[in-house]
Parts: structure tokens; sequence; C-alpha cells
């Protein structure tokens, strides 16, 4: 009797760890959160479609591609540089935003998990790029709810630092009357303000976990499993903020925020350099945050149409002609996405490779950590 006892409880032991392992899993997609995806992934198709249509009606596409064609390679080879740059920073900044005992052992894990993450987000634009981030991070030993708190802290970060940016730049009143001056400063304020609720969080947290014990273990109404469940997820969200209350992480983060703008501004600049414009320093400005805040809208696949269209109406207020910018609009497109492209689909490959002895359908899933790594 003793002995089928101890087997019992050895059963229900093993369940319950099978549970709390099946949880660090992300979890599949609903059916409305799919359809939802899908709308918003045919409305970025018609937004492409449309910019697409408004950019090229009437134009002479032997100039734009006059204009292609004596581009100074070496400075746009520099604009593809500095996107790589861009997300070597955000890799970087990411990797400070896990608290210590989660930090992976190099920022080259991180980079390589943002590109794939990126990579998705331009070829699928649903945000499904920050579901595979989570998935990859749980291969890597780290719970879901720290990569998610992470995450929203570099949304808070973008959020915020546009928001600075457009502070900045009204002074000089360096923007064109269309350009949307309010939808960008309610960005950053919403930034700063989540930001400074996250870190109330954060001070409040064990107040936050005792009250949540309470209301998950209030005359039992939740099996003890899901208690659990729940309870070290909000503990691993909440873990997930620690960075923003240490200097030593929290200095850095934001200075590579910082850098990771001016790099973004740069890419323009050089840009522009390449099809010999000789513009105000401030238009590089202008289109690095007319392109940040062109994200409001769904986004076809590649940004392909949006790009071009942001760039050929903020170039018209520079006295740039349309079959330039057009050209110019087309080139930038290719750069922002084809690294970002290339280097995703390059790590995801590593990734796939390392994974010989499995299924070929199973090693493409865990390659994008939609399935939890099985470790030796």
């Amino acid at each position: 009797m003793n002995e089928n006892q101890q087997m019992s409880k050895s059963a229900n032991e093993e369940l319950v760890h099978q549970h709390i392992s099946e949880f660090r899993s992300p979890p599949p997609p609903s059916l409305r959160s799919s359809a939802s995806s899908l709308l918003r992934w045919c409305l970025g198709l018609a937004v492409g479609v449309l910019c697409v249509w408004l950019s090229l009606r009437g134009l002479d596409f032997a100039q734009v591609w006059a204009s292609i064609h004596q581009v100074h390679i070496g400075w746009l080879l520099a604009s593809l540089g500095s996107v790589v740059m861009v997300a070597l920073l955000k890799a970087i900044r990411w990797w400070f935003l896990f608290p210590d005992h989660y930090r992976p052992a190099s920022w080259r894990r991180a980079f390589s998990v943002l590109l794939t993450g990126q990579m998705v987000n331009v070829l699928i634009p649903v945000r499904l790029g920050e579901v595979v981030r989570i998935g990859l991070m749980v291969q890597e030993s780290v719970p879901p709810g720290v990569t998610l708190s992470t995450i929203v802290v570099e949304k808070s970060l973008e959020l915020l630092a546009l928001g600075l940016l457009l502070s900045l730049t009204l002074p000089s009143a360096v923007l064109p009357d269309w350009f949307p001056i309010s939808g960008g400063l309610g960005m950053g304020l919403s930034g700063l303000a989540l930001l400074v609720g996250l870190i109330g969080v954060w001070v409040l947290r064990r107040w936050l976990q005792q009250i949540a014990a309470r209301i998950l273990g209030f005359r039992d109404w939740l099996p003890q499993v899901w208690r659990d469940r729940l309870l070290r997820l909000i503990d691993h969200v909440l873990g997930g903020l620690e960075a923003l209350t240490h200097y030593k992480s929290a200095l850095p983060v934001l200075g590579l925020t910082a850098l990771v703008w001016f790099f973004s501004i740069l890419t323009m600049l050089l840009m522009f350099i390449s099809f010999r414009l000789v513009l105000p320093w401030y238009a590089g400005i202008v289109l690095s945050l007319a392109l940040t805040l062109s994200n409001l809208v769904p986004q076809p696949p590649a940004m392909v149409g949006v790009v071009g269209a942001v760039t050929v109406i903020t170039l018209y207020g520079f006295g740039v002609e349309q079959t330039v910018s057009v050209a110019l609009g087309l080139l930038l497109n290719v750069a922002m996405v084809s690294p970002i492209v290339l280097l995703g689909g390059w790590m995801t490959w590593l990734r796939f490779a390392s994974l010989g002895h499995l299924p070929w359908r199973e090693r493409w899933v865990s390659s994008f950590g939609l399935k939890k790594r099985e470790r030796n």
C-alpha cells in the first residue's frame, strides 16, 4: 500500500512538473488572434499597394533608373553598414535589459534572437517577431515573463526617445506643416508614462505579489497547478523589470538608445549623400521620424511601398524631384530590409543546422522558437 501511494505521489509530481514546463513555451494563438493577424496582414498589403500606386503614377521610369544608376556605391554600402549597426546596438541594449541571473552568457545570443524576430516582423508584419523572441529565449532557459518584460521596456524606450527627439526639433521649427507632431509627442508621453509606471511596479513588486497570491488563493477557486503557474509568471514579469532600477544596466540602456537613433538618422544622411543631394542636416531627422511614425498603420511585407511613399512625401517638402525621391525610397527600402532579412535568415539557418538529430519539420519549428528545444 505504501509503495502504491509513493508511485501515485511520484506520478502527480511528474504531472505538475510537465504542466509547469509546458507553460514556459509560448501558448498557441487563439482563433480570434489569428483572424486579427490575418486582417492586419491584409490591411498592410492594401496599404502597400496604395502607396506604390501613389508613388509611381505618372512617373518616367527611365529617369528613375537613371537616378539609381548614378548612385555612389560606397556611400550606399555605408548606409547598409549603418542599418547593421542599428541592429547590433539594439541587441546589446536588449542584452542589458535582462536581469543578471537571466542574462544570456553573450550579447551574441541576443543578437541572433533579435535578428530572427526582426526578420519575421519584416516579412510577416503582424508582430509575430516578439513571439519568436520569447520562444527562442525559452530555449536559452529564460522564462517567457522575463523576456516579455524586456520587450515592453524596449518599446517604452523607443516611444520615449521619439518624443524627446520631437521635442528637440520643435523649437528649431525644422518639421514640415504636414508632420503629425501631436501624434509623435503623444507617443513620447506614453513611453515616459509607461516607463514611470514600470518602475513603480518594480518598487511595489513584493506587495503586488502578495495581493496576487491572496486573490489566486482565495477559497481555492483555482487549482493549485494553475495557481503556481500564474504566480510563477507574475514573479518572472516583475523580475524582468530589474534592469530599470540599477544604474549599471540603466545607463548603458539609455546610452545605447541614443546611439540607435543616431545611426538611424545617419542611415538617412548617407542615403542623401549617395544620391548627391545637398539637403539641410535636419532632413535626415524628419525622414527618420516619418518612417518611425508610419509604423502606426498596418505594414505590408518588407515595408514595400510604404518606405517609398513616405520618402517621396518627406523629400517633396525639401524640393527634391519625384523621380529622385522614388529612386532613393526604393534603395532605402532595400537598405532597411535586406540586411535584417539576410542576417536573420543566416542566424535561423545556423540554428536549424545545429538540430540535425531532429526531423525536418521539428527543426524549423524549433529554429523559430515555436517549440522548446530538448537539451541533452
